[in-house]
């Protein structure tokens, strides 16, 4: 059963035409106990339907050095009510959550050609990864790309690249069209594909539209790189819940 946890907002700024950066500072006498490309679930007190209150999962984007404070980004959608919440909630409220969670993490601290993958808001599981302590030794030669329908939608495309390469990773923003467009996921393909023949990786990390990744993944193990070296993790249109519902 998920423990629930309490996190006082201590800043709140727009980043980006739809983004909001929050600073936390976990209450209580513990550590958060995450690794770099976990996420929370935060209860977001806003009813549902059914009577239940909206929970919204949140990558921490920043660095696991500091298991005391630490940040989230959260993109609005334009009928999201839990992130309407967290995008108008006040410096000082508390928001109960759970975790950390999720599996989107680094398998040991060999160095290696690392090619990270992000989709849309999945750059902020992205970031969370490369700041990670454990990810640390293959940031020298990991690349990571992003697409995004533009670079000022979320988080600015210039400010992710200064968080990026400040680390001594490479980073690559590409435009592309929005989820559901017929042509978005030969278009991000054959940009990734590109990226992975010109980088040799050794892993890669996938993150974002599984409607994108699913294929990108199968494709990349057609090119000859093993399943297991294959990490992905689904914000949205994530194909094995659609196979089990």
């Amino acid at each position: 059963m998920a423990v629930s946890r309490t996190a006082r907002i201590l800043s709140s700024a727009p980043v980006g035409e739809r983004g909001r950066l929050l600073h936390l500072r976990l209450q209580g006498e513990e550590e958060l106990g995450f690794t770099g490309g976990q996420y929370l679930i935060f209860n977001t007190g806003v009813p549902r339907a059914d009577g239940k209150a909206h929970k919204r999962a949140y990558s921490l984007v920043s660095s696991d050095a500091d298991q005391r404070t630490f940040h989230i980004c959260v993109y609005r959608l334009a009928e999201g009510p839990g992130s309407a919440m967290l995008h108008e909630a006040p410096v000082g409220a508390e928001l109960p959550f759970s975790g950390p969670w999720g599996s989107f993490l680094p398998d040991d601290s060999t160095p290696r050609n690392t090619l990270v993958v992000a989709t849309d808001s999945g750059i902020t599981a992205a970031l969370g990864l490369v700041h990670g302590r454990a990810f640390a030794p293959q940031r020298e030669r990991t690349r990571l790309l992003w697409f995004s329908e533009s670079p000022t939608v979320f988080l600015p495309a210039d400010k992710a690249r200064e968080d990026v390469e400040a680390l001594g990773c490479r980073f690559q923003h590409q435009d592309c069209p929005p989820p559901g467009h017929p042509e978005r996921i030969a278009h991000i393909q054959a940009l990734a594909l590109e990226a992975a023949r010109a980088h040799a990786p050794e892993r890669v990390y996938l993150v974002g539209d599984g409607a994108v990744l699913s294929p990108l993944r199968q494709a990349l193990v057609e090119s000859g790189l093993a399943m297991e070296a294959i990490r992905m993790e689904c914000f949205f249109n994530n194909p094995s819940k659609k196979a089990a519902g």
